[in-house]
């Protein structure tokens, strides 16, 4: 995973521990271009997550994206909502088509109060392969991403900083998350979307 620079909207469980390849970066990424937009979500899934960034650099976070590897397609990428919650970032995406999907990058930087740096840091999650919030959607339905712990590593003085994702204890509960995404005003504008969520909280 590299740490280097990345809303539409748009899973399942937290994984062993993850080494990433840290890369300061601070240009916006060309692939925003290739950002897929979506109007109509009958045929698509809600995939969300939640992650802990006390433990590296950033304590603001300006994007994040989910990438999808297959079907191929163009516009592979997808734009997350996102907020703070719980001591960490939920982050949902309610426009996955059926296919594999991968979280892709958290991108953001330091803050004190309203002033942050000038400094933007992009954390890479890996390629297809890697379990880190990855899914499989079958059928449009509702997906848990994972919840994780972002922890930086020790690195040499030459070598690019490292940080690990770790599965986080102190998650909020998968119901908590959905019943926070239900306040989202672009939810409560989605009721296909509505009510799958209503449908998985009835089965948890």
């Amino acid at each position: 995973m590299d740490r280097s620079n990345k809303k539409t909207h748009g899973g399942n469980h937290a994984h062993p521990q993850k080494r990433a390849a840290a890369l300061l970066a601070v240009f916006l990424l060309a692939a925003c271009s290739s950002v897929t937009k979506v109007t109509d979500f009958e045929h698509r899934s809600l995939a969300y997550g939640w992650v802990d960034i006390k433990d590296v650099e950033i304590n603001h976070v300006s994007s994040i994206y989910i990438q999808q590897y297959r079907p191929k397609t163009d516009a592979p990428y997808y734009t997350t909502g996102f907020k703070k919650f719980k001591d960490g970032f939920l982050f949902w995406s309610m426009a996955l088509p059926v296919g594999s999907h991968k979280l892709d990058t958290i991108k953001g930087q330091s803050c004190l109060g309203i002033l942050c740096s000038n400094t933007f840091y992009t954390y890479n999650f890996g390629k297809q392969g890697d379990e880190v919030g990855a899914v499989v959607i079958k059928a449009p339905g509702v997906y848990h991403l994972g919840s994780y712990k972002m922890k930086n590593e020790k690195s040499g003085w030459l070598e690019q900083s490292k940080f690990q994702v770790l599965p986080a204890p102190n998650a909020p509960s998968r119901r908590e998350m959905l019943e926070e995404i239900l306040k989202d005003d672009d939810t409560k504008d989605t009721p296909i979307i509505v009510e799958r969520i209503k449908r998985e909280l009835a089965r948890l």
